[in-house]
């Protein structure tokens, strides 16, 4: 058997700014409560123009306006980088 030699090594995380990596996406959420204590949760599709989404929630908000409280959800693409020995 031969011997084995491992390497110990730095890992990082950090946004993937790579050409290939998926875009950044907003969603908004409907949070209003009914008289149930149930949101709403109509939500709006995933967009990269943060400006498209909000437009989501005024148009939402046009069409119920007793509904005045949203959530926005953020998705950013992250990677883990070998960032050299440990």
């Amino acid at each position: 058997m031969t011997g084995r030699r491992f390497r110990f090594v730095k890992w990082t995380l950090r946004p993937d700014t790579e050409a290939d990596a998926p875009r950044t996406a907003h969603r908004f959420r409907c949070v209003t409560l009914d008289d149930h204590d149930d949101e709403c949760g109509a939500c709006s599709a995933a967009c990269a123009d943060p400006g498209e989404a909000q437009g989501w929630a005024f148009g939402h908000w046009r069409a119920h306006p007793d509904h005045t409280s949203f959530a926005e959800t953020v998705e950013r693409p992250w990677v883990m980088w070998m960032d050299g020995p440990a």
